[in-house]
């Protein structure tokens, strides 16, 4: 089953036929909107082929300048302006334009991680001290025991929204590898990615606990069985936005875990992910870390029926030596896979490497391929979180399915930039 967005608009909005939103004669929501994925590359990466997209500081940079009356803001940390380093300009534009935003009288609120030992967040704290932000901070050791907010999406005047890879930080602008969505003139979306906000503002009171039930005023009507139905950019797309962890999710809410699995699962010829990790363990539980398969046996049970499997996967300084071993052993299964009817499967992975100068080398946490996404032969997915244990467990993230039915759709768009990477200089074989 499917919902049409319709279903969750207010009467006036379709009685008026507003400029964002009306219906189609099919009675698919079609909206005066713009849907593109946004990128950070890092300087000097060079792509001789494939698509080149609209910079993510650029996109942010609108999103700020057009907003009228309110931003909404999940980050993990804050580190805009911290740094001379001459591509820290960019970080240093996006905080001063969400500052002018502030003065200009727009209601900006932030929710935020409590980012022990990341960053001390003096960006947000500054915004507080001088009235232009309203901020609240999420502490995962009270509420879960462990866990941070992971979570990065922008919401604006309830109808743009930014979700992806970038942290609130200037490397992720220019010294590190993101990619997201930039939707503008889409209510339906905003609305819906603004009840997962009300979540992180209400466990960012003070003292703050989980309630056993959500409110249903928190609840949402779209889910993988009743995805909104779109026309984005004159092509007819299913979406919904998934959310982790469960404790954080509403009745209705479809769980990360579970919307990666399954479109896993629905996959008939190819899945195709680059992540920075992709290990099938937790990793930041101490003594407790424990092995956690499940994404890991969705990937060999897709070859297995036949299904291409090609996984571009991060290698930087912090790479875990033990998921290179992981990862190998994913390819060492291709050449005992069955031939199906639609042939036999494969799994391959790729390592992507951001080179570096030595001035580069000096900057730290940077130089990565920070994608979280996914792209099959039927569906598309942005995410904000990396693909072991923890982020699904105790870790607040977000995600972005669709489905397009028609050429040139977001499926279509983002295998390019997929293919793009795991043709370039950058991506060798494991």
């Amino acid at each position: 089953m499917t919902v049409r967005c319709e279903n969750v608009l207010s009467k006036e909005i379709l009685k008026t036929g507003d400029q964002l939103t009306k219906l189609n004669d099919t009675g698919r929501l079609e909206s005066s909107n713009k849907v593109q994925f946004v990128e950070s590359i890092p300087t000097g990466l060079n792509f001789s082929g494939g698509p080149v997209h609209r910079a993510t500081h650029e996109a942010w940079l609108d999103l700020f300048n057009s907003a009228n009356e309110s931003i909404h803001i999940a980050a993990l940390y804050w580190n805009l302006n911290s740094s001379e380093y001459p591509t820290a300009e960019y970080g240093r534009r996006v905080y001063e334009q969400l500052a002018n935003a502030g003065r200009r009288g727009i209601n900006i609120r932030i929710a935020q991680d409590a980012s022990k030992g990341i960053s001390d967040n003096e960006d947000s704290r500054r915004l507080a001290e001088q009235g232009l932000a309203e901020v609240r901070t999420l502490d995962f050791d009270s509420l879960l025991g462990s866990g941070v907010l992971h979570t990065k999406f922008i919401i604006v005047d309830m109808k743009d929204v930014y979700v992806g890879s970038a942290n609130m930080d200037w490397k992720s602008l220019a010294e590190v590898k993101e990619l997201g969505l930039f939707i503008q003139n889409c209510s339906c979306i905003a609305e819906d990615l603004h009840k997962i906000f009300k979540v992180y503002w209400h466990l960012g009171k003070d003292g703050a606990r989980i309630p056993p039930y959500w409110p249903t005023s928190f609840d949402t009507s779209f889910n993988i069985l009743s995805p909104m139905e779109m026309i984005w950019d004159g092509v007819e797309t299913d979406v919904f936005i998934s959310s982790s962890p469960a404790p954080f999710n509403t009745k209705s809410r479809e769980h990360d875990l579970q919307t990666i699995m399954a479109l896993i699962s629905s996959a008939h010829r190819s899945v195709c992910v680059s992540v920075m990790d992709l290990i099938p363990q937790t990793l930041y539980m101490g003594s407790n870390n424990t092995y956690w398969p499940y994404i890991d046996d969705a990937i060999r049970s897709a070859a297995f029926r036949g299904v291409s499997v090609r996984l571009l996967v991060s290698h930087w300084d912090h790479s875990r030596p033990q998921m290179l071993i992981f990862l190998k052993s994913l390819v060492a299964i291709t050449d005992a896979l069955p031939k199906t009817k639609h042939g036999r499967g494969s799994i391959q992975v790729k390592l992507f490497t951001v080179p570096a100068t030595e001035e580069q080398k000096k900057i730290p946490f940077a130089r990565v391929n920070h994608n979280k996404y996914m792209v099959t032969d039927r569906t598309a997915y942005v995410g904000t979180s990396n693909w072991a244990g923890d982020y699904f467990i105790n870790t607040a993230g977000v995600g972005v399915a669709m489905s397009s039915h028609g050429e040139n759709g977001m499926v279509q768009q983002l295998q390019a930039i997929f293919d793009r990477d795991w043709e370039s200089p950058y991506a060798t074989e494991i």
